[in-house]
C-alpha cells in the first residue's frame, strides 16, 4: 500500500524545491532519479518516513501542535503508535521533543526536522490505513 496524496498536499509539495526535495530523499536514504517527479519522490519520502518513525520516532516540537490537533483521532493514534509515543497531542509533542534536541546534536543539518511538517497529514493518513489493515 502506497501513501495517497491530497490535490492540497500535492500543490503544497509542488512548492518546494527539488533541492531540498532531493536532500530530504537522501537524507532517508532514498535514490533521487535524474528526473525529479517531486509527487512520487514525496510518496517515497512518506514510506521512508514511516519507517524512520518506527525505529526512531519524530521529531516534533511545539509548532506541530496545530497539525497534531487538526488530524483525526485514527490518523492521531496510528501515528503515535508507529512512534511509539503517548497517544495525545501533548505526549506526542513531548516525546518527539526528546527526539528532536538529539536530532540537533546528532542530526544538525537533517532537512527532515524542518520539513516534517508538511509531510504529517499524509503519514499520518498512511499510519492509519497501514494500521486498519493490519487489523483487517
Amino acid at each position: 500500500m502506497k501513501p495517497t496524496l491530497t490535490p492540497g498536499e500535492r500543490q503544497i509539495l509542488g512548492q518546494i524545491p527539488e533541492s531540498d526535495l532531493a536532500s530530504l530523499a537522501a537524507e532517508l536514504s532514498i535514490a533521487v532519479p535524474d528526473q525529479i517527479d517531486g509527487a512520487s519522490l514525496a510518496v517515497e519520502c512518506i514510506v521512508s518516513l514511516a519507517q524512520l518513525a518506527r525505529t526512531e520516532g519524530l521529531p516534533l516540537s511545539k509548532f506541530d501542535r496545530d497539525d497534531l490537533e487538526y488530524m483525526t483521532t485514527a490518523e492521531r493514534t496510528a501515528l503515535a503508535e508507529l512512534c511509539g509515543y503517548p497517544d495525545d497531542v501533548s505526549g506526542m509533542i513531548k516525546a518527539g521533543t526528546k527526539v528532536y534536541k538529539n536530532w540537533r546534536r546528532t542530526r544538525p543539518r537533517s532537512p527532515i526536522a524542518l520539513m516534517l511538517p508538511v509531510f504529517l497529514p499524509p503519514l499520518a493518513r498512511f499510519a492509519a490505513a497501514q494500521s486498519s489493515a493490519d487489523q483487517g
